[in-house]
């Protein structure tokens, strides 16, 4: 039996009868049903239809908006023994979205995506989550990236329901990724306090020790005013956390990721690019500052899609360290 699940905004439950007539009001938009590959809606009639049929399957949800208690898409996953568009595993599942074009842009749908998310790893213990979007349809695509979910693979000549053939991106995010980013806290500046800016100097202290070889013990301890005032006001600040200790943390201002640290015994976990991709596709950062001296650092940036595009040769405090002024490539 489905659950009714809940978020900030939405309530997600099974579709129910006397919901044909606004299921119709939404679905029965062409540029929606074309965009998921699945035809139009004709009638309230037909809506009952899919309700009593597609809709009426394990894990299949209404997204309400607990503002108006009316339906406004429907969200939902697919398992290795159910339809699925993905190549799925036994252990494994697809999940798949709309919503009614009023209410595109405003984050409902990627805010219930996570909520299924933590249906399908914290309830259902799942090992790998799989989503796909049609040649084309970027606001489906950046759904994905805001929830975690990274490219994987390309297939070409897949049939759509609607017999066309089309071009399908599949994106994943397995288990231990989703923890990863479960453990990320948003830091408000009025949660900042004395002790947790003395914890986050000291992963800032171990890390620059370990990775920015240049720099000598003096120079550090000029650098340290200068990053924790910069973690005390930076408008953005994300903090993972192992157990209660925070174990990294990347801060954005505007566009810009402003810094990015981790604890030695953290590196090559994978915790820099999951910090990245946050900052890139949930809070829309495309600038970030290098030392040129650091290339392990620069490499990662390139790697993730940023490019130099200007070169100082003194930082910002206006020593000697040069700085890599790097942007992040156009994705559309």
């Amino acid at each position: 039996m489905n659950n009714r699940l809940e978020t900030i905004r939405l309530i997600l439950r099974p579709w129910q009868e006397a919901d044909a007539q606004s299921l119709y009001n939404y679905a029965k938009d062409p540029t929606i049903g074309f965009m998921a590959g699945w035809p139009s809606l004709t009638s309230v009639g037909h809506s009952l239809d899919v309700i009593r049929t597609v809709f009426s399957a394990p894990e299949t949800y209404a997204v309400i908006l607990k503002t108006t208690g009316e339906p406004v898409g429907s969200a939902g996953i697919m398992f290795h023994d159910s339809l699925h568009s993905a190549a799925i595993q036994e252990n494994e599942a697809e999940i798949g979205y709309w919503i009614g074009r009023p209410y595109w842009g405003q984050g409902l749908i990627p805010e219930a995506v996570r909520c299924l998310l933590r249906r399908c790893f914290a309830d259902l213990s799942l090992s790998r989550v799989w989503c796909g979007y049609y040649d084309g349809n970027n606001q489906s695509r950046r759904v994905m990236e805001k929830c975690g979910l990274t490219y994987h693979h390309t297939e070409t000549g897949k049939q759509s329901p609607l017999g066309d053939l089309r071009t399908e991106h599949f994106m994943q995010i397995t288990a231990n990724e989703w923890r990863q980013l479960e453990r990320i806290q948003s830091i408000a500046q009025e949660r900042r306090t004395d002790a947790l800016i003395d914890q986050l100097l000291q992963v800032w202290d171990a890390s620059v020790r370990a990775s920015h070889d240049f720099l000598t013990d003096t120079d550090i301890h000029h650098l340290t005013p200068w990053v924790k005032m910069a973690l005390k006001e930076v408008e953005t600040l994300l903090v993972a956390y192992d157990n209660d200790s925070p174990i990294g943390f990347i801060g954005i201002q505007g566009q810009k990721i402003e810094m990015l640290f981790l604890s030695p015994s953290c590196f090559g976990q994978g915790w820099g690019k999951r910090f990245v991709r946050l900052a890139v596709n949930r809070y829309k950062a495309t600038l970030v500052d290098v030392n040129e001296q650091n290339t392990r650092a620069a490499g990662f940036y390139r790697h993730l899609g940023f490019e130099t595009f200007r070169r100082n040769e003194l930082d910002d405090q206006g020593s000697p360290f040069p700085i890599l002024r790097m942007k992040l490539k156009d994705k559309d």
